[in-house]
């Protein structure tokens, strides 16, 4: 998978967690995914999906790895982070944001919550 992440990222860890994050669901790396999960973690996509606990990320992981993964932001702050771009994959493109929501402030903390909003549209279009 080509990956381009911002260049004005800085220093702040949760920018690279969430772009760590978005990278392995974009190459459906679930292993990958599930390690940064909280135990009651839940993942709600706009539209009404709601997956939560262990299975969320196979559930909310596209339907396969992109071929490209394009990452134009990541903001963060405290408990909260999200970011926006899109992926490519095959014949479709979906343009997608990503709000995160972390267990507590610690660095190291696990995500509890994700809200993803997704718009596909064909490479064509």
């Amino acid at each position: 998978m080509k990956i381009e992440l911002p260049t004005d990222c800085g220093n702040a860890p949760r920018i690279t967690i969430v772009s760590d994050f978005v990278t392995a669901w974009a190459g459906r790396d679930l292993a990958r995914m599930s390690e940064r999960l909280s135990d009651d973690f839940v993942w709600r996509i706009a539209g009404g999906e709601e997956h939560a606990g262990a299975d969320a990320a196979a559930s909310s992981a596209p339907p396969a790895a992109a071929d490209r993964l394009v990452l134009a932001s990541v903001i963060t702050h405290g408990r909260l982070a999200a970011c926006d771009g899109h992926y490519e994959s095959g014949s479709s493109t979906v343009e997608f944001s990503h709000v995160f929501r972390f267990a507590s402030t610690v660095k190291t903390a696990r995500i509890a919550e994700v809200r993803s909003y997704l718009i596909e549209r064909s490479v064509n279009s």
